[in-house]
This record gives structure tokens, sequence and C-alpha cells, in this order.
């Protein structure tokens, strides 16, 4: 904080500081043990740093209140601030002045008139905007949150404040104003680095907008300071690996990045990468998600209570946000990896008003296996960028893009000895995503924001395959074409509104299919139909603060769907509450309606290239779930841990699944493959979490039940779904030794997933009465689990002493530590005395990994 003030000079033993003298700056700290005893008491007295130039306080704000005089208290760390004796007669001098100011200021109040404080809250050494950072006035207890591009507004009445600025990860920021008309102000914030030991942060601080509880339920912010440093596969940090250590998240085949969301299935998860949507998210048929970690500003989970700004899915939304570039310096940093390498450029095309950034990446374990003459035949490679442009103090620019393959490659060239003949065999796929963004924002005046997006989004697989003198062709696409316009209006401190519309036209080629040669006397080559839907909705919301302990969230989306021959349309309500009790306790009640209008079309638990996406129809309808939810989040200061706890009953129809028998394999004609069901997951989530010290990380347990219920299935009676989980539990520890070397390790324990056995034979008489065909006699529909299996990974990090220009670090860490098999399969065998066993198949053992992360 830093006022042009007055200055006066005090001299007090060997130390010598310098005092600007204003009202509003003076902090008064008074309790309830009396003014004298307040000016005797050292615990009370301000510890503060005065320089020439600035007055920093080194600590958080805490509220509290007395009479009728509201007042803070500000204590700061002994441990790396000096304290400083104050002498008779300016303990006198700051009384006397305090108390006739707050008795002023308080009798003003009464009748003040009300203006707004806005503005964006950046990072200081990066200029990006920061998300969800907080603006608080502790004499009020009122404060909002920044919204997804930093702005912020906040309306009170007319008077002298000071408000605290913060965001985790940061150095809180303490400012003080004299608001007497309409006023816009920027911060910047510095990022911590150096953790406070005596901090009070009073629990009432979360009755803020957006504070560590909001009022939605189900909202996880990833916290991506640790995300690299946690253990993963080859090295290289993955988003979608940490997303399921979160409670409520499954993971599908071991070591893959697929998402199961509180008994969903996993194409009911909307994934956004800038407001885009992306179709498929994995590489390497799963095992790496496309999201280069390097890239990342900031991932936020919704597992229910849906904003209604968001729809198209029924279980989650994972809305990721692209770093903005650095608009002061340029900058890179990437790493090196057993299995890929990557780098990210950023920097400012003009200082402080446009910036860039830019990453790629690409496995190299097809050039490796060349060099020891070997062959695999597969790579994958992806390139993220986004620019951004500040036109004005209104107005601002965003692009961004992500293009990403993965290229499969199998050939071989086979001659038989006796005729001589050649036959080449040549098959190979290619997979990708492509999507662009283009934003506009505007500030219309202090309370109205406004970010209208033009979206594209391409999805397509080709596999080709070529024997001899046959060929075979299959593609599948997707694009889709969208306009979204979202408004949001800060109407004063308590009520804040929000209102938008959204458009998108998909167009699905779901499956092409080529021949040429002898083949096509058995396969055809039909064009494949073209098919387009329009998909829209219009939303409203109001967030509003009741009173200090309560908040309520209500909104309405109405979403609609155009196919060939019929209009779908579907209210969709939200709702979420959250009671404040004792400052310190946060009960929350959450309920909401999804609709989605397109499924996938998948015939295996990998992520395949063959997987389609299809569209609603008139005879396939749109999937819809209701869930309910209740918690209770309680934060513990001392610890800084916060618990929450969560049940949840989500109720779910026209859920997909296939029909006994369905031919997969080029078909054109998937709806007559699929029937529609019902279904019903519940369960319990808890979550215990640490951001900060030098242990920090979290304990995460889910309790769940889900099930499923379709007449053509399993007799028409309920069944368990294929992915329902007893008991899930995930511990996750980081321990910072020192600033150069750090310890991770990440515990997982999963109930085994389920599946149909047979259980006998039986014979039948063939179609031509020749012989007996043998069919197998299965149980109740996925009525066996697979075994219960659970494994450790570590990961050790040591970063090189950093220069001027560079920063390195070394990961030193092993996947399934303990080597423990991790059952994904079950196979029937016949043992020597003719009886048939089923034996589990582990996916991965111990896999070492070494990794160089750099930066300059």
């Amino acid at each position: 904080m830093v006022a042009n003030l007055k200055e006066r000079t005090y001299k007090n033993g060997i130390y010598r500081w310098q005092l600007r003298l204003f009202p509003s700056i003076f902090i008064l700290s008074m309790g309830k043990i009396g003014y004298g005893n307040w000016l005797k008491n050292r615990h009370c007295i301000p510890y503060l740093r005065f320089t020439r130039r600035q007055v920093s306080f080194p600590a958080f704000v805490h509220l509290r209140k007395h009479v009728q005089i509201n007042y803070i208290t500000l204590i700061a760390t002994r441990s790396n601030v000096q304290g400083i004796k104050m002498s008779n007669f300016y303990k006198r001098f700051l009384f006397i002045s305090l108390s006739v100011l707050m008795i002023g200021i308080a009798g003003s109040r009464a009748h003040a008139q009300n203006f707004t404080l806005s503005g964006t809250i950046a990072d200081v050494q990066s200029g990006e905007m920061i998300i969800g950072a907080t603006v608080f006035d502790p004499s009020s207890g009122k404060g909002t949150a920044a919204n997804s591009y930093g702005f912020y507004s906040l309306t009170l009445p007319a008077g002298s404040y000071i408000i605290t600025i913060q965001s985790i990860g940061y150095q809180a920021l303490i400012d003080t104003l004299l608001l007497n008309g309409n006023t816009n102000r920027n911060y910047k914030l510095n990022t911590a680095q150096i953790q406070l030991q005596e901090v009070i942060i009073n629990g009432e601080e979360d009755g803020t907008q957006g504070g560590r509880n909001p009022i939605q339920m189900g909202i996880q912010k990833i916290p991506l300071k640790l995300f690299k440093s946690i253990p993963a596969v080859g090295g290289e940090a993955d988003i979608m690996k940490m997303i399921q250590l979160m409670p409520g998240v499954l993971q599908g085949v071991e070591g893959t990045t697929g998402m199961f969301v509180r008994g969903g299935d996993a194409d009911q998860n909307l994934i956004l990468l800038d407001e885009a949507v992306v179709y498929n998210a994995s590489h390497l048929f799963g095992f790496f998600s496309v999201f280069n970690p390097e890239t990342l500003k900031n991932v936020t989970l919704i597992k229910s209570s849906f904003p209604s700004s968001y729809g198209g899915r029924l279980s989650s939304v994972l809305d990721i946000r692209m770093k903005e570039g650095n608009n002061q310096r340029f900058s890179a940093e990437g790493g090196i990896g057993l299995l890929s390498s990557r780098i990210t450029l950023q920097g400012p095309l003009t200082k402080g008003k446009s910036s860039f950034m830019i990453a790629g990446r690409r496995t190299y374990i097809d050039q490796v296996a060349k060099a020891v003459n070997r062959t695999v035949p597969y790579y994958f490679y992806d390139l993220n960028a986004k620019a951004n442009f500040y036109l004005s103090a209104k107005d601002r620019i965003y692009y961004s893009t992500y293009f990403g393959n993965d290229i499969l490659d199998l050939s071989s060239v086979r001659q038989d000895t006796s005729s001589g003949k050649v036959d080449i065999i040549d098959f190979g796929s290619k997979t990708g995503n492509f999507t662009n963004t283009l934003r506009w924002n505007h500030i219309y005046n202090q309370k109205l924001f406004s970010n209208l997006s033009l979206i594209q989004t391409h999805f397509r697989y080709n596999v080709e395959g070529q024997f001899s003198e046959n060929t075979l062709r299959a593609k599948s696409s997707i694009n889709d074409i969208g306009l979204k316009a979202d408004y949001t209006y800060y109407k004063n401190s308590t009520i804040q509104m929000g209102f938008g519309a959204s458009v998108v036209n998909h167009y699905f080629r779901p499956s092409i299919v080529n021949t040429s040669g002898s083949i096509l006397n058995y396969i055809a080559s039909p064009r494949g139909k073209l098919l387009s839907t329009f998909e829209s909705g219009v939303y409203s919301w109001v967030e509003q603060q009741v009173s200090r302990a309560f908040q309520i969230n209500y909104g309405l989306r109405l979403s609609m769907a155009n196919v060939t021959v019929k209009n779908y349309v579907g209210a969709e309500p939200r709702l979420s509450m959250r009671y404040l009790w004792a400052g310190a306790h946060a009960f929350k009640l959450g309920v909401s309606r999804m609709k989605q209008y397109m499924h996938l079309v998948s015939s295996s638990s990998f992520s395949l290239p063959t997987d389609l996406w299809y569209p609603v129809t008139d005879s396939i309808k749109p999937q819809t779930a209701d869930q309910v939810s209740l918690g209770y989040s309680k934060r513990f200061e001392k610890m800084d841990t916060d618990l929450t706890v969560e049940v949840y009953y989500k109720k779910m129809r026209n859920v997909i699944e296939y029909r006994p028998g369905a031919q997969l394999l080029l078909n054109n004609n998937y709806e007559s493959e699929l029937i529609a069901g019902k279904g019903q997951a519940y369960g319990l989530e808890l979550l215990l979490q640490k951001n900060a010290g030098s242990l920090s990380g979290w304990i995460g347990y889910t309790l769940s039940w889900s099930q499923r219920q379709f007449d053509q299935l399993n007799n028409g009676k309920p069944f368990f779904a294929r992915y329902d989980r007893r008991h899930n539990i995930s511990v996750v520890g980081i321990y910072q030794f020192n600033p150069r070397l750090s310890f991770s390790a990440t515990w997982v324990f999963l109930s085994g997933a389920r599946f149909t056995p047979p259980i006998g034979q039986f014979g039948i008489t063939n179609s031509g009465y020749s012989g007996i065909d043998v069919l197998p006699i299965y149980t109740s529909r996925n009525s066996i689990k697979l075994p219960n299996s659970h494994r450790l990974d570590v990961n050790l990090i040591i970063k090189n002493k950093p220069t001027r220009r560079w920063a390195g670090e070394w990961h030193l860490g092993a996947y399934n530590a303990y080597n423990r098999s991790q059952p994904y399969r079950i196979d029937l065998r016949k043992d020597k005395n003719g009886n048939y066993q089923y034996y589990t198949q582990g996916l991965f053992g111990f896999i070492p990994s070494i990794a160089y992360n750099f930066k300059f």
C-alpha cells in the first residue's frame, strides 16, 4: 500500500522510522479488554514495517464488532517482522485521533450514499488476470470475487475504507480509499513467497462472494501450485490424473484419463478449453490427456449445483482456462521426460498492452525405438496458442486455439515363399481435435460486464487399411460452430445477477466407409449420413446475500435442440443455498437439473478412435438428470485446513446402452442398436485439504452406489453400473524439506469394477443341423466385481540452484512403487483337470520415471 502522505519521523532506541499521517491509514486495534489495556497488550500492537515511500502490512485483516463502532485488528508475523515499541506521546496521539475518526465514520455511514468500486485484479509479474480473487471490506463484511476475466465490482456506502484484496497463492494487499463517488481501481498482486506463521482470518471472511466457501456445492478448484509436484506416469504432470484423485471422480481402466463422476458415464462430462468443447480429451488411447501442463491457468471441476450458464451434460463440467501470456517480459518453460517433451513460450507483443503464449508437445518414443532397431508405430503431438489485446480500459480481445493429433502407422510386407507373391499390409489411424475461440470483453460501466465468444470445434478420426488389392477407409467427424453472449450485472453489494444465451450448430458425420477390391463383396461403401443438430440455450441467475450468514443462488436455463423431424425443449432449474453458523461452519444445499442432447457410442473401456458421438433423434430422446446434494464445510484456521462433506442423490432418465447382440463395427445405423433406460446414483464424499505449510495435500474418500435399469436388459431388473465402485480413497501428500528439495506421494484404493461372467455352457444344434454350437450362460448383469486395487506413487523433486536467467528441477519418481497388480480384465482359463477358473489381468506394474523441467 502506497500513500503520498505527510511524513513524521520517530526514534526509538536503534530504530528510526517514518510514518505518513492520514486519517484513513490509521489502524485501530481495540477489544473487550479496554482501550488502556489494548495499548499495553503487546500481542495487539501492530507490527509495521516502514520505508521511505511505502507502508507495508505483512498480515491479514481480522473483523470484529464492539458496541456501535466497527473496527479491525491487524496482526503481523513475529518471525519476519520486528516489533517497534511506541512512545507514550504517540500512544495518546494515536488513541485520540482514531477514536474521533471511527466515531465520525460510524455516524456518517448511517445516511451515506452508495457508490461502486470496480476494476481488475492481475498478477504483477505477468500481467495476467487472476480468476476468483476476492475484494473484501472487513467493516461491513461485504465483498465480491473477480470473474473469469479478472473483473470485480463492489458497491458500498460512501466513506473511508480499508479494503483487502487476496487470492490463494498471492500476498494479500490492503488498500485504503475514500469512496465518495464511483471509483475504478486496478490491483496487482505479488506471488506469495513467505508463508506467514501468525495469521488470523476470521471465519466470517468466508461470507464474501467467491471466498473459500462459495455458494455452489460440488465445485473443486484444482490447486495448480501442487499439480506439478504430484507423481505421474513418465514424470509428466497430467491434470486429468489429478482430477481422478478428487472425491466423486472415478477412473475407468487403470492408468487412463477417463472420468466417471458421481455415477455418470464418460460421455456425461462437459470438458471446455477456453469455452470450446473438447470431444476427445485423451492421447495414447486414454493414457495421457490433451492438456499441456505448462499452458494451464485455472481448472475448475463442477460436480453438482451447476451454474445456469453451463449446460449440455449430466454429470460434471471441467472448465479449463489457458494462460494469457506474460505481457511484461519474455519467458520460456518446458520439460523433457521419458515419453514426451514440451516447451512453452510467452511474452509481450506490446508491453503491458498485449501478449502471446504458444506451446508445443510431442512424444518421441517412435524415434527412440528406431535408434535401438525397434518399431513403435505411434506418436502424438499438440499445439496450444493464445493472444490477447488490451484495446482500452473497457475492451479486451482474446484469441486461443488448440490443435492435436494421434497417429498410428502399422505397415508390413509379407511374401509367399511358394508363389513368390508379395502382400503389403498397411494400417493406420489419425485422430485429432481442433478448437478456436475468439472472445471480446466489454465493461459497459462499473456494474455491467459482458463477454461475447465465437467458438469453433472440430473432431475427427480416420482409419485406413490396405491388404493386397483391398482397401478400407472409415471416417467420422464432428464440426461445431457456436456463439455465446454472457452478461454479469453487479446490482449492489448483496445482489449479483447474470444472463446470457448460447447457440451452436453441430454437424455429425457418424461413419463414412469406403472400400475397394474384392472386399466390396462383403462391405459396401455407403456415403454416411450428415446429421445436423441446432442446440441453443438462454439462462439467467441471481446471487443474493440475504444476510451476513445466509446466501442464495437461483437460476434457470431453457435449453433447446432441433433435429431433423423433432424439436426438444427443456427447463433446467438451478438452486444453491449456504448458511454460515458461528463463523466457521457452513451448511449448503444444491438442486439442479441437467439435459444432454448427444451421447457417445463406445464399445470399449478404452478411448478408441472408433468411438462415435451421436446426436439425439426423433426416437432417441435427450438424457436428463436431477441431482440433490447437501454439504457441510469447516475451516481449521490453526492448521490452515478445510474439511468438506457432501451427500448426493442423482436420478437419470433416457441413459443409453447397447441392445444385446448389437452390431457396432462398420454400422451406419447406430440408432437401431441403442436402447434407453434409467439410472440412479447416490453417495457420500469427504475431502480434508491442506494447501499451505511444509506439509500439504489432501485426503479424499467416496462411498457411492450407481445403478441402471433397462426393460431389454437383465430381465428388466436393476443392475449395478460398470464402474460402480463402492469405496474410493486417495491420499496425497507433499512435503517441502527446503526451497530446493521436496517429496510427494499418492496412495489410491479402489473397489473393483463390475463385470458379467459366464457360469456355464449349453449346446444347441446349429442352423444347418450339421453340428452343435456351444453357447455361454451368464449371471445377472454386472453381478461380480473385480478384486480391489491399490497402489503407491512417489516423486522426488530436486531443484537446481536458480540463477538470474535459469531455473531447473529434476523429477525422480515411480508409478506403482510396490508393484501391485492393478486388475482391469478377467480371463477364463481351463486348468489341467478341465475345470474353468477366472484369472485377473493386471495392466501396469512398477514404472520408474525421470524428467527435467526448466524455466527461463
